[in-house]
């Protein structure tokens, strides 16, 4: 009689075989299997953990855990015992990505196999979807992209689907939204990362008071009277669309390839009117243009003492000006047609995928899995401990926290057994960045109606406006915005 143990393997390997397989057909070519495992050690331009112990904690029962040791062992055995991985993430987030997977490989060690996994912090969500996409064979076992990207991804066959195993509890820990974008069509695809890849304001409580923050205009009022300014980089498409979805702009990727939005009309030239307005207030009180470290170093130099961005400038900001003095909002209201509207944004999930073309489909779905369960998004919100208590830090000896906002939902982080994680629920209750993102979220549309073709044009009439500091007739705006949908089209 075949056990119950051998019986539950085998569904195991063929429901993750399977969804392997069938999302290398998704373009009617089988995926290969000539991804090249790593035999170097990862590079980064971020700290080391320094080998610092870890504390592992299951994930699944002690049977179910069994079970995946077997089908990863089963995987070893057809590479010399050897289990090769190879990941993708951001060179800010590669140190405590590594400490993560430090525990996967402790909790999931077994005699009849070996765990490496390579690191690589070159490949952030914004560059791994497009380079898996040029080469699956050669790419990461697994990557970390954002979800607007998903829908490209399984169009080039270059992603695996999840195995019901662990999509029913994906499902399960993480809330509808997040487990929504995760799938094409029904079928699900990767697994919900962090509920932040969306933007917000962060603000100097010293210079703004919660009256000020309620309207752009007053920001900006404020901010020249003291010498500073507000920063949003209407320069770039990310940003500016908020404007236009405002104003009643619609974009829509039409079969998931051919860009379209109607930018050329009456709402858009509203939406290209209030960016101009702000614009006419350039280098005094508002700055339009600058990438992450000019936000930070602006908090900095105290030329900046508010900006539109989102969690990863968070910890840098707060080092700069201190946690007491930085606040944070859902985005103010800008004075369109006359009146005060709530600016609108782009707003979305990051996610970890895994590559079609991994040699370990098994074991590339345990460490996704592992690295995107409740206990992980905790950790990569809060912080990680070893076994004596002490936290991991930074290169500058302060507590390595990533404060990326969970997907999972209260009732799953609240499961979390690891006792200082539960101040880590209380202070995601308290957060107020968490609680920006959560307030502008319903102001937000996602990022998978934009595609490839959308952002240069849409952030070049940003540039333009700013470039004559909004000092543009209504016919000239109506001729750049004629020209953004043309740019669609090329």
């Amino acid at each position: 009689m075949v056990s119950k143990t051998k019986r539950t393997l085998a569904i195991v390997l063929a429901g993750m075989m399977a969804a392997t397989a069938l999302a290398g057909c998704t373009t009617g070519t089988p995926a290969t299997t000539t991804s090249t495992p790593a035999t170097t050690p990862a590079t980064s331009g971020t700290t080391e953990s320094s080998g610092e112990a870890v504390t592992a904690t299951p994930i699944f029962t002690d049977e179910m855990t069994s079970t995946l040791k077997d089908a990863m062992a089963e995987e070893a055995s057809k590479n010399d015992g050897k289990i090769k991985l190879k990941m993708w993430c951001s060179g800010d987030d590669a140190t405590f990505e590594k400490a993560l997977i430090e525990e996967f490989k402790k909790y999931y060690a077994d005699s009849r196999y070996e765990i490496s996994v390579q690191v690589l912090g070159s490949y952030g969500e914004d560059k791994s979807a497009a380079a898996i996409m040029e080469d699956p064979s050669v790419g990461a076992d697994i990557f970390n992209f954002a979800d607007d990207q998903l829908r490209a991804l399984v169009q080039a066959g270059a992603i695996a689907q999840v195995s019901p195993l662990f999509m029913n509890n994906v499902k399960a820990d993480n809330t509808d939204a997040a487990v929504q974008v995760c799938s094409i069509d029904g079928t699900p695809y990767c697994f919900p990362r962090t509920a932040d890849n969306g933007y917000f304001m962060y603000y100097d409580k010293r210079i703004f008071n919660d009256e000020d923050i309620k309207s752009f205009d007053a920001m900006v009022a404020k901010a020249k009277e003291n010498n500073t300014n507000i920063m949003m980089a209407v320069d770039n498409a990310w940003y500016n669309s908020g404007f236009f979805f405002t104003a009643g702009v619609t974009i829509n990727l039409k079969d998931g390839k051919t860009q379209e939005g109607t930018f050329d009309s009456p709402e858009g030239l509203s939406g290209a009117k209030a960016i101009a307005h702000l614009c006419e207030s350039a280098d005094a009180g508002f700055k339009g243009s600058g990438d992450d470290s000019a936000v930070v170093n602006g908090f900095d130099n105290k030329t900046v003492a508010a900006a539109i961005t989102g969690t990863w400038n968070g910890p840098a900001i707060k080092e700069k000006i201190g946690d007491k003095n930085l606040g944070a909002a859902k985005l103010p209201t800008v004075l369109m047609d006359g009146e005060q509207k709530q600016l609108c944004s782009f707003g979305g999930y990051k996610v970890e995928g895994v590559n079609a073309s991994t040699k370990f489909p098994v074991s590339a779905q345990v460490l996704a899995y592992f690295l995107t369960c409740p206990e992980s998004q905790l950790k990569r919100y809060y912080g990680i401990q070893d076994e004596s208590g002490q936290w991991m830090k930074n290169s500058k000896g302060v507590q390595l926290r990533r404060g990326f906002v969970p997907t999972a939902t209260s009732d799953a982080m609240n499961k979390v057994e690891t006792a200082y994680l539960k101040d880590a629920i209380t202070a995601i209750g308290s957060d107020e960045a968490a609680q920006a993102i959560e307030a502008q979220r319903p102001f937000s549309q996602p990022q998978s109606n934009a595609g490839g073709k959308y952002w240069t044009p849409v952030g070049g009439i940003g540039g333009e406006i700013l470039t004559a500091k909004g000092n543009l007739t209504d016919a000239e705006l109506q001729e750049k915005l004629k020209k953004v949908v043309e740019g669609f089209a090329n």
